[in-house]
């Protein structure tokens, strides 16, 4: 059901038709049921519809997107004469201000984090080593591991004004482990 879930949801975010959704739910989803999800999903979310399609005549009139803290794409094949061209270049469009503002955030995240463990002195105990779309992995000291990681909780969920995300909370979770295996998460 999760993943039947997250294929609906990031898959109509890339400007998924029913044809291609119904291939990514699998075996034995009819072209009727994926429409049906299509359908239900746009019932439920009936902003998301108005967006798509305000997102799809707002760049082909200007030629880009943005994100919410500004940053442009451009799309000049949006002007194509190839109609392939145009519906590939207007669902990179339609995801363009969602991904391009959530890279955003966790780079606004990452500078914040920073700031925050030279300000309190972590610089030794604290050490970020990777960044993965909408995740940051830090090596921390054991003895710190918990107080450290809520912390930079805090920074995550507060990162971005919320009358930028139209009061949509940023809501991170934080794991710790010795190993990918072993890691546990901590609650609020």
């Amino acid at each position: 059901m999760r993943r039947r879930a997250k294929v609906i949801n990031f898959g109509i975010l890339y400007g998924m038709g029913v044809n291609a959704l119904r291939s990514a739910l699998g075996e034995g989803v009819s072209r009727e049921e994926a429409a049906r999800f299509l359908s239900e999903y746009f019932k439920n979310f009936s902003g998301l519809e108005r967006f798509i399609e305000k997102t799809k005549a707002d760049a082909a009139r200007k030629g880009f997107t943005e994100t919410l803290f500004g940053r442009r794409r451009y799309f000049p094949a949006l002007k194509s004469a190839l109609p392939n061209l145009v519906a590939q270049a207007e669902r990179m469009a339609i995801n363009a201000p969602i991904q391009g503002t959530q890279s955003d955030i966790i780079k606004l995240a990452m500078v914040e984090a920073d700031t925050l463990i030279e300000k309190k002195g972590w610089r030794e105990k604290a050490r970020l080593i990777l960044q993965v779309h909408d995740e940051l992995v830090y090596e921390v000291d054991t003895d710190d591991a918990e107080g450290i990681a809520r912390a930079l909780r805090q920074v995550m969920e507060e990162v971005a004004p919320k009358k930028e995300l139209f009061n949509v909370p940023i809501v991170a979770e934080i794991a710790i482990g010795n190993n990918w295996g072993d890691t546990k998460r901590i609650g609020r």
